[in-house]
C-alpha cells in the first residue's frame, strides 16, 4: 500500500505540498514518482468533472500524459534499481 497525494484537479503527486489530500492505494506499489505524477485518481465517493462536462465517478484512476510516456519512465527507473542492486551484489561478492 502506498499513500499517493493529489490536487484539487485529482492529479496524482509522489510529495504533498501542504494543499493536497492523502490517498492509500496499492495501484502504485513498486512505481516510480514519475510515473505516479502521471495519473489521475478519483477516490471512491468523489467525482472529477472534465472540461468537457463527463463526470468520473471514484474509484478511477487513469493516466493524463501518453501511458507510453509513463511506461517509458517506469521501465528506466527499474533499470537503474537493477544496475544498483547488481552493483550492491558486486561490493558484497556475490555473482549473478
Amino acid at each position: 500500500m502506498r499513500t499517493v497525494f493529489i490536487d484539487n484537479e485529482f492529479k496524482c503527486h509522489a510529495v504533498d505540498d501542504g494543499m493536497m489530500r492523502p490517498v492509500e492505494t496499492d495501484f502504485f506499489d513498486g512505481k516510480c514518482d514519475a510515473y505516479i505524477e502521471g495519473f489521475r485518481l478519483v477516490p471512491e465517493g468523489d467525482a472529477w468533472i472534465r472540461e468537457d462536462g463527463t463526470v468520473f465517478k471514484g474509484l478511477m484512476i487513469s493516466p493524463c500524459r501518453p501511458f507510453a510516456e509513463l511506461d517509458a519512465l517506469q521501465r528506466e527507473h527499474e533499470r537503474q534499481m537493477l544496475a544498483e542492486y547488481a552493483e550492491a551484489l558486486k561490493v558484497l561478492g556475490v555473482t549473478v
